[in-house]
């Protein structure tokens, strides 16, 4: 063999090298962002099973008699009031949650808004703690999930296009639904 072709043959297995290790780099990024597409799906049906939580809640209080509605303002230990602050403390989880998850940048606006969408869920339901009586009952007055909804929509349908891209159906996640 001759000295031009043992080169030859040395570049043509450092180009193949390479170019196998750009395909499996390629393949190892986009595992990875699937399963960060994942996770933000499982993070998303929290947000929503929460918002559906609150909606039902509030939904139900507004259908409530004048005792039901008295008994909630005066009872601390009320069911009603005992799942608003838990949904206020879950919410404020998942926010810090979302917040400090390291993301690929492109996943960055999907996890904002969901974030938002906790936080603004964290703040509504949060507002209840620790009133009574009346001021309970503003609060609960106040509660307005429009702005929570928008956040929501907002990031189902960026995290929507990510999973598209990714090719992550969001219904095998979960096989359609979330356990809880």
């Amino acid at each position: 063999m001759t000295q031009g072709v043992t080169i030859a043959l040395i570049v043509v297995v450092a180009l193949l090298a390479v170019a196998g290790l750009v395909v499996a780099g390629i393949f190892l990024w986009r595992r990875t962002v699937r399963r960060y597409v994942v996770t933000l799906i499982g993070k998303r049906e929290g947000v929503q099973a929460a918002l559906k939580t609150v909606e039902s809640l509030v939904g139900t209080l507004a259908k409530a008699t004048d005792g039901e509605l008295v008994a909630f303002a005066l009872d601390a230990s009320a069911e009603e009031r005992k799942t608003l602050e838990e949904v206020a403390q879950q919410m404020a989880i998942l926010s810090d949650e979302l917040a400090t998850m390291p993301l690929p940048k492109h996943l960055y606006d999907a996890a904002n808004e969901l974030a938002d969408a906790a936080k603004e869920l964290m703040r509504q339901t949060g507002g209840l703690t620790g009133k009574e009586g009346v001021e309970a009952l503003d609060a609960l007055g106040e509660v307005d999930l429009g702005r929570v909804r928008t956040h929501v929509d907002e990031g189902v349908r960026l995290l929507g296009e990510q999973a598209e891209r990714y090719d992550v159906d969001d219904t095998a996640v979960y096989g359609g639904g979330l356990y809880i």
